[in-house]
């Protein structure tokens, strides 16, 4: 064919990298980065890490390639945004008071009640066992994992008990090693069965209750 031959007209509908498929007519715009982090984490927990290709999910959102970079520059950050979805209802809540008012008993309880709630969502488990799989070859997993959900929780949490420990309520002198022990007493023996898939042996109300009196100091 010779060069100056007209090339055959475009398909009509078909995504280019001057219509990528986010942008064709009937495509909300806006639902263009919520589609694609569907689309990732249901492709990271089916393929794993390693097994998912950013074309891969090009492909699943629908968008262009090209869109896609736009939004997330590699796959590391496309991890994080579907980690950051996974815990956003849980970190960027307002979960605990910005000061003593209430009873503290009350107040850590409804916080253990939302932290389950967290727990029982469909992909925080699986999320983080994928992190546990592959995080030694990836560590950007583990990265990604501590810095958009664990850390955020337990600075609030510590925050909490800095305005306890500052009305001396607090057990100790050291708000976030109360947090972080806290936590700790919690998710031994309620949540870390759940990620090995073995009964929880404890009674939740007796280890809330147990934890709890672990940090406060009776006044």
């Amino acid at each position: 064919m010779s060069s100056d031959s007209p090339s055959p007209p475009p398909v009509p509908g078909a995504a280019t990298d001057f219509a990528p498929a986010d942008a064709r007519p009937g495509r909300d715009r806006r639902t263009t980065v919520p589609r694609i982090r569907a689309a990732a984490r249901r492709l990271f927990l089916e393929r794993g890490y390693e097994g998912t290709s950013m074309d891969a999910v090009a492909a699943a959102a629908p968008v262009s390639k090209r869109t896609l970079y736009q939004h997330f520059p590699g796959k590391a950050e496309l991890f994080a945004a579907v980690i950051d979805d996974a815990w956003s209802h849980f970190t960027r809540a307002p979960m605990l008071p910005g000061d003593t008012a209430g009873d503290p008993r009350a107040v850590l309880r409804a916080y253990v009640g939302r932290l389950t709630e967290h727990w029982e969502r469909p992909d925080v488990v699986p999320l983080l066992r994928l992190v546990i799989a592959e995080a030694p070859r990836f560590p950007e997993l583990s990265q990604a994992y501590f810095a958009v959900g664990k850390e955020p929780a337990l600075k609030g949490l510590g925050a909490y008990f800095a305005t306890l420990a500052g009305e001396g309520r607090l057990a100790t002198s050291d708000p976030q090693l109360a947090a972080a022990q806290f936590l700790g007493a919690i998710k031994e023996p309620l949540f870390w069965p759940r990620v090995l898939g073995v009964p929880v042996a404890f009674d939740a109300s007796a280890a809330v209750e147990r934890a709890i009196d672990g940090v406060l100091k009776d006044r």
